[in-house]
């Protein structure tokens, strides 16, 4: 009798589980691309995923604000990350770090919480983020909103509508211009060709080195100009703007496919 009730009891279980995986799974076909395929099979196959969570906050970078507009703007994202978290409330989450400077937040979540993220209205997009490489985890939200984060760059070198493109969408397609001497090919010998060609495929590698660990992908390596075509999110933008290997980034347009 007692090993028929575990049996039965054993079936109720997995009977829930089934269900809130099924119910999980159809939550996020459900969020129109706001949760992307590769954070989805990430969270089913691991049981959570590092993501970062683009939150919907006017945004400006900080350098064309006011001391006073500055404040009202760390605080408006601090509010919404605030907002996000207490609805997020006992589901399977960790605040992993809360950004001032940008409309963001990192976290890792399970699959109830990723359903829920992708029904929320405050969620502009959700992108999958790769695990610290030395910050202690913070469980739940006891990160405080002046925790580590990132410095929003002062100048003009990336514009700042590629920083509200990218913080609104997730990535954007930029063309990045190399800091290497250049002529045109035909007013070179051969032999400078093939130092010309050297010099800017170094720092193509030099630039990509620098954005080991960020949010970019490789559209297209140049090798008669010195520049690379990248997809790019807000941090790769933070550290583009800082290199002292590039010398301008200006928006790009996806390729156009051959008729």
């Amino acid at each position: 009798m007692r090993q028929n009730l575990q049996i039965k009891r054993t079936l109720k279980l997995g009977c829930c589980a089934a269900l809130f995986f099924f119910w999980s799974s159809a939550a996020l076909g459900q969020s129109s691309g706001k949760i992307p395929h590769d954070v989805i099979d990430h969270a089913a196959a691991h049981g959570s995923a590092w993501v970062l969570v683009g939150l919907d906050v006017p945004w400006q970078m900080e350098s064309n604000l006011s001391q006073d507009d500055l404040r009202v703007q760390r605080s408006a994202i601090a509010a919404k990350q605030d907002d996000l978290l207490d609805q997020l409330a006992g589901r399977k989450f960790t605040v992993v770090r809360r950004y001032q400077e940008i409309p963001g937040i990192a976290l890792q979540v399970g699959a109830d919480a990723l359903a829920e993220l992708a029904r929320l209205p405050i969620v502009t997009n959700v992108l999958l983020d790769r695990p610290p490489a030395s910050a202690p985890i913070q469980p739940n939200r006891d990160v405080p909103p002046g925790g580590p984060v990132f410095a929003v760059p002062s100048s003009e070198k990336v514009p700042s509508s590629l920083f509200t493109r990218a913080a609104r969408d997730g990535t954007v397609l930029v063309l990045a211009g190399l800091r290497t001497p250049w002529r045109r090919e035909d007013l070179l010998s051969d032999k400078m060709v093939d130092l010309q060609r050297n010099a800017i495929h170094g720092v193509q590698s030099y630039v990509l080195a620098e954005l080991a660990g960020t949010h970019y992908k490789v559209m297209r390596l140049y090798g008669e100009i010195p520049g690379i075509a990248l997809r790019v999110g807000v941090d790769a933008l933070m550290v583009l703007e800082r290199s002292p290997a590039i010398t301008n980034v200006v928006p790009d347009r996806p390729a156009q496919l051959p008729k």
